[in-house]
């Protein structure tokens, strides 16, 4: 097995720029143009109903437009990890692909660069876009109020003062989720290495079973196994047990799972063939 090299991952990382230059280009563009879109829809509703140029008829509405972008960057995040092999979904892009002078971790890396900080650089000119756009049209409404979207979607996520409130268990909880999410998100990226086409409505499939059908399946299974007085003791352990060492062990258990489905993602890509019956 060949040792990593920085240079054939920058050859990859050229070779893959400009092959897809359209797709990269376009799909950024697209996302740009999404994010920037309720901006301009609200500011347009507005002129026809002709309360644009009225003072204090308009309102500034930046709250809303951060959890509208915030919605459309999980959407976009989504939708990105889906695609992440987006050069194997052809014949002519696997060959293209799995011929190159380089290992299978020089290329997974790229991809994996693409996903984690290409969409989000993406992302936050989208949304600066939008807030020059927000901005422009404030400035033409007569003594409107100004603020930033950008510093609004910054402070709700970076609120250093309301983190510093949180106790042990409030990061352990937020560190929880946010480890939770960043495995969904991950799950698109498996089973786009596992299936290059449609594999976004399957992923839904997936999850709806997972979190719906199964857990249905789970209890019914369980009523014939586990008593009351069995779930009553257990509650009890829960109550007594030290919350710190809960909370530990489940964001253990959720890194794990993180770092698990990359591995089982990365292995999944280093089998891939040019031709298969699940890959045609």
């Amino acid at each position: 097995m060949k040792a990593f090299s920085f240079n054939r991952f920058l050859n990859v990382a050229r070779w893959d720029l400009s092959v897809n230059s359209k797709f990269y280009t376009r799909s950024s563009l697209l996302m740009v143009a999404i994010i920037s879109m309720p901006v301009v829809l609200y500011y347009l509703y507005s002129m026809l109903n002709h309360n644009f140029f009225l003072t204090g008829n308009v309102g500034d509405n930046v709250g809303t437009f951060s959890v509208i972008l915030s919605l459309i960057g999980c959407a976009y995040a989504v939708i990105s990890s889906g695609y992440m092999f987006h050069n194997l979904l052809t014949k002519q892009g696997r060959i293209s692909e799995l011929t190159l002078p380089a290992t299978n971790l020089e290329c997974f890396l790229w991809h994996f660069v693409v996903i984690v900080i290409g969409v989000q650089v993406v992302y936050f000119f989208g949304v600066v876009f939008a807030d020059v756009l927000h901005v422009l049209f404030r400035l033409t409404i007569p003594g409107a109020e100004i603020n930033s979207l950008t510093k609004e979607m910054f402070i709700n996520c970076f609120n250093l003062k309301e983190l510093g409130m949180l106790s042990n268990h409030g990061f352990g909880v937020i560190l929880f989720f946010i480890i939770l999410m960043s495995c969904y998100y991950s799950s698109f990226s498996l089973v786009n290495a596992w299936k290059y086409r449609y594999n976004i409505p399957l992923t839904f499939l997936i999850h709806f079973v997972l979190n719906s059908v199964l857990p249905l399946v789970v209890l019914f299974i369980g009523k014939l196994f586990i008593t009351w007085e069995t779930l009553e003791r257990f509650g009890n352990w829960l109550q007594e047990a030290n919350a710190d060492v809960i909370l530990v062990c489940m964001n253990i258990f959720a890194a794990l799972l993180y770092i698990g489905i990359w591995l089982l993602t990365y292995r999944l890509y280093c089998r891939a063939q040019i031709t298969t019956r699940r890959n045609p």
